[in-house]
């Protein structure tokens, strides 16, 4: 993540005491520790630890851990941040009795995907909460040169801004396949075209 902190203070004005009804879901589950998992430059993080939540963050990237780190000193919030993986988080079992994951499942092959809900699922308490989003696929997706992978996701090429990165463009129908056995409790695409879902463990 190459972006600077200043620059993304625009974003995340709207996250800083965010009145989002996911909010008031995690709230009626008695959700009070929550952790931002890949958690890009910490817009959930300031959201949730801006309403009172206790928050931990990590995101693969020591830049973005960086960031968030700034993002939320910005806003006068000190939260633990960490570079970890989101396949092998390093928490302990039920750690959290919510766990986010917000346009990040969609970036994996559907294979890591996999394991990475799994892993969200140990870290989360039982009867906790974790909210998991996917971006709608758009056409500038699909016209960036990229390669197809065995299982549909699309592996962008050298060249391109984001060489080297995977992105998987779910439909209701795979969200569905993946998230199969699960108990979901909530369902929504909001302005930005993300499909939300929250999982109850």
């Amino acid at each position: 993540m190459q972006e600077s902190p200043e620059r993304l203070y625009i974003y995340l004005d709207d996250s800083y005491q965010s009145k989002d009804n996911i909010i008031d879901i995690f709230r009626e589950y008695r959700v009070n520790t929550i952790c931002d998992a890949a958690c890009g430059y910490g817009a959930y993080s300031l959201a949730f630890a801006s309403n009172g939540f206790q928050v931990e963050s990590f995101d693969i990237s020591p830049s973005a851990v960086r960031i968030t780190q700034r993002c939320m000193e910005k806003y006068g919030i000190t939260i633990d941040v960490k570079a970890a993986n989101i396949l092998s988080s390093g928490y302990a079992d039920a750690a959290f009795d919510g766990v986010i994951a917000s346009s990040v499942l969609d970036h994996m092959t559907i294979a890591d995907a996999q394991r990475a809900l799994s892993e969200l699922c140990r870290i989360t308490r039982p009867g906790g909460l974790i909210l998991v989003s996917f971006d709608t696929p758009e056409a500038s997706d699909l016209k960036m040169d990229h390669e197809v992978l065995e299982d549909g996701s699309l592996r962008y090429v050298d060249g391109t801004s984001r060489a080297g990165m995977i992105f998987h463009p779910y439909g209701k129908e795979e969200i569905d396949l993946l998230l199969a056995g699960k108990r979901v409790i909530y369902e929504h695409t909001n302005q930005k075209g993300e499909q939300i879902r929250i999982l109850e463990k």
